[in-house]
């Protein structure tokens, strides 16, 4: 049986100290976020199963910006429930913008 995947997508806004972070960094950060909440997440199917998630092209380093991350769920997550529960576990300088 195939888990529903539901899409939300967000846009944070990348800013002070945070612009020194990689897209790679930006995904590792995102996804403890994400595991530290309790919402409803979907993960990849196989032999290693990680979190679901896709975000914008990279900005370049040291540059402030917005970035758009598509998140994954099992069940329909409201954004207001998404920014309540992932706004404390984001670091200073990651905000989340609108949907």
């Amino acid at each position: 049986m195939e888990d529903k995947k539901i899409r939300v997508k967000v846009v944070f806004r990348k800013s002070g100290k945070m612009v020194y972070f990689s897209q790679l960094d930006m995904v590792k950060i995102l996804e403890r976020a994400l595991r530290r909440t309790n919402l409803p997440l979907y993960f990849t199917h196989g032999f290693n199963p990680h979190l679901k998630m896709s975000l914008s092209p990279a900005l370049k380093l040291g540059v402030e910006g917005n970035v758009e991350v598509t998140f994954y769920f099992t069940k329909e997550v409201s954004f207001k429930e998404l920014k309540e529960e992932v706004t404390p576990q984001l670091p200073e300088g990651l905000e989340i913008l609108n949907s």
